[in-house]
């Protein structure tokens, strides 16, 4: 049992640090994404006690209203509203600047929770959060900063009422005495310095008796939109170094590879060096070095069944040296074979790394062209004519070459050869040193 336990083990796939870390990192953004949003939260809190208060009213406007303290110690004031101004009012204003005369930040900060009494014939009560900001603060004018305004029932105030920051207006009568320009009328809470309580806009002659008790701001450490931003980044990268990590492994990998292959080719050398001889005999043309028929077959047979499979373009490119047999008559085999190996050369050197060259026999070769359309082929088949043209193989003598091109468009080998021989005839028809390609009339 325990011997099959082991080999049962054996068998399973090993995970890797990497992929241990990539599903590590995957739980995390999961439960980032799904996660409540009051488990990541910040929270500021306030009591009004703590705050130096002050107390105002209309009699600034010519008003009759007037804003007494029942109890300083608890903050609890009374607003005994007269009817002489239009819009009677009066307010409690929490200075809230720090040892270092700066404001709150409640920039982060997403609802607002108020608990306060209230007693009087009033329904709402309004809160105004004054934010002081350069562009329209001026020093020594209290009124220069921008009143954020709300207005809220008075009935749910005692048990806490909660609203969202995005609540809050700029009061109009502000934006208008002080002419803010249109980009600069909404609310803004970086320097929020003066926090007031004011009577409703709606308040009714009367006696109106009011006490904040406690003020709680709640936001999230970071908005959704800072937490995807930050998982795209973290993941890209993440992967940009997985990456950086898989090329270098696999570039130290390619070296140990390269080398064990060395020392292979090493030992084959030592005990099979005849039979590797014969092999690249059998596969390689002897005087010029190019494969022959039997090395270009396994190219053909890929190109063929490429082009089964992904319909990838395959063109085939026959070469024939021009009045190859005046030349071994007038100047001797001798000549003939060194201008064969002359020409081979000049062929393999102008080809590309993809295309594979063979001597096809006598004064003939054959060019195949993988992943290369007939295009292609004929504008490569008229480089390498310009190039055998302006090459000085022999002194007495320019030696030239007709080039018949063609493509595969069936999966038919014994075509592509008919037509390129075709192509070829035809150049040599037009007066050799020519390229010329037969299309195949089913492709179009």
């Amino acid at each position: 049992m325990t011997e099959h336990s082991s080999n049962k083990s054996t068998l399973l796939p090993a995970i890797s640090r990497t992929e241990a870390l990539l599903g590590m990192i995957a739980c995390v953004s999961i439960i980032l994404i799904f996660a409540p949003k009051d488990w990541i939260q910040r929270s500021l809190e306030i009591y009004p006690q703590d705050y130096e208060a002050v107390l105002t009213d209309d009699t600034y406007s010519n008003g009759n209203s007037e804003a007494i303290w029942l109890d300083a110690d608890k903050q609890i004031w009374q607003c005994r509203m007269g009817n002489k101004f239009r819009s009677p009012y009066c307010s409690m204003r929490l200075s809230l600047f720090d040892d270092s005369w700066s404001g709150l930040n409640l920039s982060d900060y997403d609802t607002m929770t108020i608990w306060a009494s209230y007693s009087g014939p009033s329904d709402s009560l309004r809160f105004y959060l004054r934010n002081r900001h350069p562009d329209y603060y001026q020093v020594g004018d209290d009124t220069s900063t921008k009143y954020n305004m709300v207005e809220i029932p008075v009935e749910q105030l005692d048990t806490g009422f909660t609203l969202s920051m995005a609540d809050f207006n700029v009061a109009d009568w502000w934006l208008v005495t002080k002419k803010i320009p249109l980009e600069k009328s909404h609310p803004e809470f970086n320097d929020v310095v003066f926090l007031e309580v004011q009577t409703g806009s709606q308040a009714t002659f009367g006696d109106h008796t009011i006490r904040l008790r406690k003020v709680l701001w709640h936001g999230h450490l970071f908005s959704d939109e800072t937490l995807y931003k930050g998982m795209v980044i973290a993941w890209c990268v993440l992967i940009f170094f997985l990456l950086l990590y898989r090329m270098i492994h696999l570039k130290l990998e390619l070296r140990r590879n390269v080398k064990h292959q060395q020392e292979l080719v090493a030992i084959n050398k030592l005990l099979n060096l005849q039979n590797k001889q014969f092999e690249d005999l059998a596969k390689t043309d002897q005087l010029t070095g190019l494969l022959n028929r039997i090395g270009i077959r396994d190219v053909l047979y890929d190109g063929l069944n490429n082009w089964k499979e992904r319909r990838t373009p395959f063109s085939f490119v026959l070469i024939d040296i021009d009045h190859f047999k005046q030349v071994n008559d007038s100047f001797g085999h001798d000549v003939g074979d060194q201008i064969l190996k002359l020409t081979a050369k000049l062929l393999a050197e102008n080809i590309r790394r993809s295309d594979f060259l063979a001597r096809w026999g006598g004064e003939e070769f054959i060019l195949v062209c993988p992943d290369t359309d007939l295009y292609q082929a004929q504008v490569l088949a008229e480089l390498l004519r310009k190039k055998l043209e302006d090459a000085p193989l022999h002194p007495e003598r320019q030696i030239t070459a007709s080039f018949g091109v063609s493509a595969l468009s069936t999966p038919n080998l014994d075509d592509l050869f008919k037509r390129a021989d075709a192509a070829l005839y035809e150049a040599k028809t037009q007066g050799r040193n020519k390229v010329c390609a037969v299309a195949d009339t089913d492709a179009d």
